[in-house]
């Protein structure tokens, strides 16, 4: 007797569908499948003090880099940010207008000319708000230097400044649509490099102790 044809006709103009799968021979048409920006059921657990400093870097990473991937946030991050990666004890979220420049002296030494040449273009030419700024308004050297005083002045908000804030908001939302679980705000230190906008996700040492106390 022919086996009986289990597979699945996607239409092609099917617009919620990204996939197709063709189920195995003897699996009995069972077929688990994520589709794009469907993420919410992995439910990666994220706590140092529960998981371990580095089984908690690995998912915290590829909980966001994820999400970063496939628009998953809906946020400003999204604009801006473009991956994420462990390195030395941290989880580093990747602005997309330093993204490559790599580690070490030389690439600091990249990020400040990066840098520099960012001011010149206009006003905080690395935010959203600054980018889209300058494609209405237009930018210039001497509007980005004076922006740069304000904001070293504090006379102006940084938005560096609000990136962790943003970040932290970001994982709140993860967590409530269980893409992460376990996340504490106590466990992490957020802040962004001294030069370029990179966010850097440090796990605190005194974490156990705060989820203990909790």
């Amino acid at each position: 007797m022919p086996r009986p044809d289990n597979r699945q006709t996607i239409p092609a103009d099917s617009s919620d569908l990204t996939l197709g799968v063709t189920p195995a021979p003897g699996s009995g048409g069972e077929v688990t499948a994520r589709r794009a920006a469907q993420l919410t059921d992995m439910q990666l657990p994220v706590s140092p003090a529960k998981l371990g400093v580095k089984q908690a870097l690995r998912n915290m990473s590829k909980a966001i880099n994820l999400a970063l991937l496939t628009d998953f946030l809906e946020t400003d991050l999204d604009w801006v940010y473009k991956g994420a990666r462990v390195r030395k004890g941290t989880v580093q979220v990747l602005h997309q207008d330093y993204i490559g420049l790599g580690d070490g002296l030389f690439a600091k030494i990249g990020r400040l000319n990066k840098s520099l040449q960012l001011t010149l273009q206009g006003p905080d030419a690395a935010s959203p708000e600054g980018k889209k700024l300058i494609r209405e308004n237009g930018g210039g050297a001497i509007g980005g230097v004076l922006n740069l005083m304000g904001r070293k002045l504090n006379l102006l908000q940084e938005y560096e400044d609000k990136v962790p804030v943003f970040l932290a908001q970001t994982l709140d939302r993860l967590e409530a649509k269980r893409m992460i679980t376990d996340w504490h705000s106590n466990e992490w230190k957020i802040e962004t490099t001294y030069i370029g906008l990179d966010v850097v996700m440090t796990p605190l040492e005194q974490a156990a102790d705060e989820v203990a106390e909790s």
